[in-house]
């Protein structure tokens, strides 16, 4: 079926469009189950909310990585489906990604399952802040931490905004 074709088969139904990784491994951020995937085996809630080290080790990991994904950029994907709601063919985005691509390509209808790395939410009172927020706070707490990792061997950026060191 060409473009066309399938433009005049939705027009004037409700469609939304469910996204995942593979929509923006051509953006650079990887995927978790991808032919080109290391092994992976990431954090569990429990294990972050029992253990201060879990969570230490998190916050430096998610120090490094965030800011990748912080300047990804769309790809051809996230633009056309951007193009198709402009154009009244898609009524909107559901993703499983964090990493903002969709509005970035300009989606005006996205709902983020799994939220966005830009806000963080504090687990015991519910506070939110920026993710720049804390990034600044976290630099301020340890500076030079993401110079001197990046210095001993580079850094592998995780589908979620993790990095592997």
């Amino acid at each position: 079926m060409e473009a066309p074709e399938l433009v005049a088969l939705l027009r004037d139904r409700r469609v939304a469009v469910l996204t995942g990784a593979g929509i923006s491994t051509d953006s650079g951020i990887p995927d978790y189950r991808g032919p080109d995937s290391p092994p992976s085996n990431p954090m569990t809630i429990r294990q972050f909310t029992s253990d201060a080290v879990f969570r230490q080790r998190y916050w430096a990991r998610n120090h490094l990585g965030w800011r990748h994904m912080d300047q990804t950029q769309p790809n051809a994907g996230h633009r056309a489906l951007a193009a198709l709601e402009r154009a009244g063919v898609v009524t909107g985005i559901i993703t499983q990604n964090v990493d903002l691509l969709h509005t970035k390509a300009g989606s005006a209808v996205v709902i983020d399952l799994h939220g966005t790395y830009a806000q963080v939410i504090c687990l015991e009172c519910e506070a939110t802040m920026p993710r720049t927020t804390l990034a600044d706070l976290l630099e301020e707490a340890n500076p030079g931490f993401a110079e001197g990792a990046a210095a001993i061997g580079g850094i592998a950026v995780a589908p979620d905004a993790d990095a592997v060191v």
